[in-house]
């Protein structure tokens, strides 16, 4: 089932089209980071390696968006649940078979942000750069994939994983300095960079928040169909 689901969606026009996006974004951002722009006097470009990687890290975000919306919108899942009649392994294959989809594609835009961080700034630390690329980028897709299936809405989950760390991480890390650790994306750079213990704890804490808030909606989802069918 869960070979079936990922060809499914694999095969997607409009997963093929966000996939092409996904490409383009990445593109352009080391085309600015290329461009003879300031901020300030300085002179220099405001992005730089690690910033640059950040930005195309969420390159997997318009990926998900679009797993996202052809799930929401599709009624094929709910059929196969009426089907089969388990909603738990229903569940389980559909996210895993999206996860698959999110990975593999992470792994070709991390080759792509190699490339083109290479050519900009040059061959440094390239093996830590990809690596942590790459758990970006998964991250970045699973939690918008997730907190789009748990609201029902890709615009609504889309919010949350923008707005909410933008308002209240800032509040948080003001009150309790110590917890600007404990948000994935300095996890995951914790973990990278110094081989942290707290930083992979926490991205793996992380992921599993992530995949468990997913499998969750899929299964709520689908336990409605199943009471509905």
């Amino acid at each position: 089932m869960i070979k079936t689901l990922f060809y499914k969606d694999a095969t997607a026009r409009p997963l093929q089209v966000v996939c092409l996006a996904a490409v383009c974004w990445v593109i352009v951002v080391y085309a600015v980071a290329l461009m003879p722009i300031s901020m300030d006097e300085s002179g220099n470009n405001p992005l730089n390696n690690a910033s640059s990687m950040t930005l195309a890290s969420q390159a997997t975000v318009i990926i998900a968006i679009g797993l996202a919306n052809i799930e929401i919108r599709s009624g094929e899942t709910m059929m196969a649940a009426l089907i089969t009649g388990s909603r738990c392994r229903m569940a389980y294959d559909l996210m895993v078979g999206k996860a698959a989809i999110i990975v593999i594609a992470g792994l070709f835009l991390t080759v792509l942000n190699t490339v083109g961080n290479g050519i900009i700034y040059g061959i440094g630390d390239t093996g830590r750069f990809a690596f942590q690329y790459l758990l970006l980028a998964v991250m970045n897709g699973i939690a918008v994939l997730s907190l789009s299936l748990f609201a029902r809405s890709v615009l609504l989950g889309l919010s949350i994983y923008v707005f909410v760390p933008m308002l209240l991480k800032p509040f948080i890390i003001y009150l309790i300095p110590a917890t600007n650790e404990l948000f994935y994306p300095e996890a995951i750079r914790e973990a990278t960079a110094d081989c942290s213990l707290v930083g992979t704890l926490m991205s793996i804490m992380w992921l599993l928040v992530f995949i468990i808030a997913g499998y969750a909606a899929m299964g709520l989802r689908l336990h409605r169909a199943i009471d509905i069918g």
